[in-house]
C-alpha cells in the first residue's frame, strides 16, 4: 500500500534523531517563489474534467490537506488534516465525511485503518473506521500488551488492498515501539527486529502480505527496514531515514535518508538494487511517500522543517529520473497542469495512473484525486438530466454526441471513479434509468468507438429522486450563519426521514450566511447535528412558511439527535381526516368560508402545490377565513384542535 507522510507518535520514536548521510546526485527543477492562502471552509466534492483528455482530477476540499492514501479501485480516500487536525473520509457518493481519530489506510471497500481515542480505556488505540456506520472498531488487546501504562497504546499505520492485514505499532511500558501484523483470523503476529534495531514501526505493506516497510530505531536514530515473510531486514543500516512505501506487487520499496539534504530511494528488491536521488541544488530534501508497480516513485520536496506547504514540492522519479510532478504529467499528456503548483503526491494506485495529493490550482489551494487519462478519443459533452412529475423515479439522461460518431455507443457510470458500466451498448443520445429508491445518483457518460478506444467521460449529473412527485412537496428553509465567515469548518446537520434515509446534508462551506430551502415529502423528519471544529462559531434556523421551528445562536455543546418534526405537504386530490367534527360552509367559498370545532388552536390553509398560504392561530369554536385575496382553486385547509388533533378539508375559492 502507499504511505505519505513521517508523524511521530510516541517517545521512542522522539529518540530517534536525525542524521545526514551524503547520497549522489541528480537533476531537478525547484519550483519556487508561490504564495499560500488563507485555510478556510470545505466543499462537497466538484469533479471535473479538463479537455476530455489528459486526466481526470477531483477536488476532495478546497484546503491543504494530506489524502494520506487512494483505495487501488480509486473511489475512496482517507484524508488527514494539515497539523494532525480533523481527519476525513470521502467517496464520490458520500462527498467529505469528518472523522474524529488519525486515518492511515483505506480499503478498496473503503475502510479506514488507523487509531482513535477509545474512551473506557483512556488511550489511543488501533482501529477500523467502517464507512456504511461510521464509527471506528478496536481490534482489541493485544496479549503480548495486556495493560494499557500511557495514552498510547497501539495504532494502525498500514493495510491491504482488501482490508484483511494491518500494520500496527505497539507502544510497551518503555515507549519502545513493536511491530505486528493483524488479521480477523490470526490476531496479532509480531514482526522481529534484528540488531543493531532496538525498536521498529511498519509503514507500508504490499498487497499480498508479504512485503511490509518501515523503520527500525537505532541510538543515532530511524533506518530504513522491510520484512519478508516475518524476516528482518535492514537497506542500510548505516544511515539514517525511513521506507515509506512498498508497491503493492512486492517489488519495490521507496522512502528518504535524511541528510542536508535529505535524498529519496528507491530499492528494488528482486535485484537489490538501491537508487539514491538529491536535488542538485542543495537547497531542498526529498521523500518518496508512494511508488507503483512498475517502480515510478512519487514524494515531495522540502525547503525546511517542519515542511509547510508553501516549502514543498511534488516530484516524480520515472526511468531513473528526477522531475517535477508537472513535467511528469507533461511527459503523460496532461499539459493543463503546466501551471499548478503541486505541493506534495501522498499516495499512488499500484497501476501508477491515480494519485492522491495537495496543490494549488488557480489560486486555490485544493486537496485533490487525479488519474492519468490515456484516452486519444473524443467523448460525449453537455450532459443534462430530466425528472417527469408523473415518473418522478425515472431519470432521462440527455446528451451530445462527440464530432463525426462513427460506429459509436455509450456507456453509462455512477462517477467517474467507477470501473465498470451501469450500462453499455447505448445507440442513442439519450436513455432513460427506471425505477429509482429515493436518494442522489451520479451519473456521466463515455463513448465507446467500436471496442477500439474508450473516451473520457462527460460533465458530471447528479439527479435527486424523492419519494413523492414535486407537486406534491413543500419546502423547509434552514438559515445557516458562521460568526468567523469561514465555514462550519467539517461540522454539518444531517436530515433524515422515517426510514432512516439521509434526505438532505446541510453545511456552510465558506462566508457569514448562506439561507437553502429544502424540498420534502409528508414525513416524520430527524435532525441530527455532526460536529466540526469550531461549533461555537455557529448558528441556525430553520422555519416553514416563516414560522420558526428551531433555532440556535450558537452550538456550544454537542447537539446530537437535536429535533424531531412531521412535515405534511398536501396534493390536489385527497383529504386527511379523523374523527374530529370540523365543519366548513360556504363551499365553494367567494369572499370568506366559516370553520366550527370545538377547541380550534391553529388552522393552516394549503394550496395545491403544497404551499401554506395563511397559517392563523386562535382560541376559540370558530374561525371565519377571508379569501378576498385568494387565487380561484383547489385548497386545503389543515385544523389542529386543543388536543392535537389534526383534520384536513378540501376546499375550493370561486369568485
Amino acid at each position: 500500500m502507499k504511505r505519505a507522510l513521517r508523524l511521530v507518535l510516541s517517545l521512542a520514536l522522539l529518540l530517534c534523531i536525525v542524521q545526514s548521510n551524503a547520497q549522489r546526485r541528480t537533476n531537478y527543477n525547484v519550483l519556487t517563489d508561490v504564495k499560500t492562502k488563507e485555510i478556510k471552509g470545505n466543499r462537497t466534492p466538484e469533479v471535473k474534467v479538463m479537455d476530455n483528455k489528459g486526466a481526470v482530477v477531483v477536488y476532495l476540499i478546497d484546503e491543504y490537506h494530506f489524502p494520506y492514501d487512494v483505495s487501488d479501485n480509486g473511489q475512496h480516500v482517507a484524508i488527514q488534516g494539515f497539523g494532525e487536525s480533523t481527519s476525513y473520509y470521502w467517496s464520490e457518493a458520500t462527498g467529505i465525511v469528518p472523522m474524529d481519530g488519525m486515518a492511515f489506510a483505506i480499503s478498496d471497500n473503503g475502510v479506514i485503518a488507523g487509531y482513535f481515542m477509545k474512551e473506557d480505556l483512556g488511550a489511543n488505540v488501533a482501529g477500523m473506521w467502517f464507512p456504511d456506520v461510521q464509527q471506528w472498531s478496536f481490534l482489541g488487546m493485544n496479549p503480548d500488551a495486556p495493560t494499557i501504562t500511557d495514552m498510547e497504546y497501539n495504532s494502525a499505520w498500514a493495510m491491504t488492498n482488501d482490508g484483511s492485514t494491518l500494520c500496527v505499532m505497539q507502544v510497551d511500558a518503555e515507549w519502545n515501539t513493536i511491530s505486528y501484523l493483524w488479521t480477523e483470523a490470526d490476531g496479532y503476529q509480531i514482526l522481529n527486529h534484528a540488531a543493531p534495531s532496538w525498536s521498529s514501526r511498519a509503514m507500508a505493506i504490499s498487497s499480498d502480505a508479504r512485503v511490509v516497510a518501515g523503520h527500525g530505531c537505532v541510538d543515532l536514530g530511524w533506518t530504513p527496514c522491510y520484512w519478508i515473510d516475518g524476516t528482518f531486514h535492514h537497506i542500510d543500516e548505516n544511515s539514517l531515514g525511513e521506507a515509506m512505501a512498498v508497491s503493492d506487487n512486492g517489488n519495490y520499496i521507496a522512502g528518504y535518508y535524511d541528510g542536508m539534504p535529505g535524498q529519496a530511494f528507491i530499492y528494488d528488491i528482486a535485484n537489490d538494487v538501491l537508487s539514491v536521488y538529491e536535488d542538485e541544488t542543495g537547497e531542498t530534501s526529498l521523500s518518496a511517500t508512494c511508488v507503483a508497480n512498475n517502480g515510478d516513485a512519487f514524494g515531495y520536496s522540502s525547503s525546511g522543517f517542519p515542511p509547510m506547504p508553501d516549502m514543498r514540492r511534488a516530484f516524480a522519479i520515472s526511468g531513473n529520473q528526477l522531475m517535477t510532478f508537472n513535467e511528469y504529467l507533461a511527459i503523460n499528456g496532461f499539459e493543463e497542469a503546466a501551471n499548478w503548483t503541486f505541493y506534495s503526491i501522498n499516495s499512488v494506485t499500484a497501476s501508477g495512473k491515480t494519485f492522491s495529493g495537495a496543490a494549488n490550482i488557480d489560486g486555490v489551494d485544493y486537496s485533490f484525486i487525479l488519474t492519468i487519462d490515456e484516452s486519444d478519443c473524443d467523448g460525449p459533452t453537455d450532459l443534462t438530466y430530466t425528472i417527469e412529475d408523473n415518473n418522478y423515479d425515472d431519470v432521462i439522461l440527455n446528451w451530445n454526441a462527440p464530432e463525426n460518431p462513427v460506429d459509436v455507443t455509450y456507456e453509462i457510470y455512477t462517477g467517474y471513479t467507477s470501473q465498470e458500466p451501469l450500462v453499455a451498448g447505448i445507440t442513442e443520445t439519450t436513455y432513460t434509468i427506471e425505477d429509482l429508491e429515493p436518494g442522489t445518483y451520479n451519473y456521466i457518460v463515455k463513448a465507446n468507438w467500436g471496442g477500439e478506444c474508450l473516451s473520457s467521460g462527460s460533465n458530471a449529473v447528479s439527479p435527486k429522486i424523492y419519494s413523492c412527485p414535486p407537486s406534491q412537496m413543500c419546502n423547509l428553509t434552514v438559515e445557516l450563519s458562521d460568526e468567523y465567515g469561514d465555514g462550519w469548518n467539517g461540522a454539518y446537520m444531517e436530515i433524515k426521514g422515517a426510514d432512516g434515509n439521509l434526505l438532505h446534508k446541510v453545511e456552510l462551506n465558506n462566508g457569514y450566511n448562506l439561507t437553502t430551502e429544502l424540498p420534502f415529502c409528508n414525513d416524520q423528519l430527524t435532525f441530527t447535528w455532526v460536529s466540526g471544529e469550531w461549533d461555537d462559531e455557529i448558528g441556525f434556523i430553520i422555519s416553514k412558511d416563516g414560522e420558526v421551528l428551531y433555532s440556535i445562536e450558537s452550538v456550544t455543546e454537542p447537539l446530537g439527535t437535536f429535533f424531531e418534526y412531521e412535515i405534511m405537504c398536501y396534493d390536489n386530490v385527497e383529504e386527511i381526516e379523523n374523527e374530529t367534527s370540523v365543519t366548513i360552509a360556504p363551499n365553494p367559498a367567494n369572499t370568506h368560508f366559516n370553520i366550527a370545532a370545538e377547541n380550534i388552536s391553529k388552522v393552516e390553509i394549503i394550496n395545491a402545490l403544497g404551499q401554506t398560504v395563511e397559517l392563523i392561530n386562535v382560541d376559540d369554536n370558530n374561525v371565519q377565513v377571508n379569501t378576498t385575496d385568494y387565487d380561484n382553486g383547489v385548497y386545503f385547509v389543515k385544523v389542529i384542535t386543543s388536543d392535537a388533533q389534526a383534520t384536513v378539508k378540501k376546499i375550493v375559492v370561486s369568485k
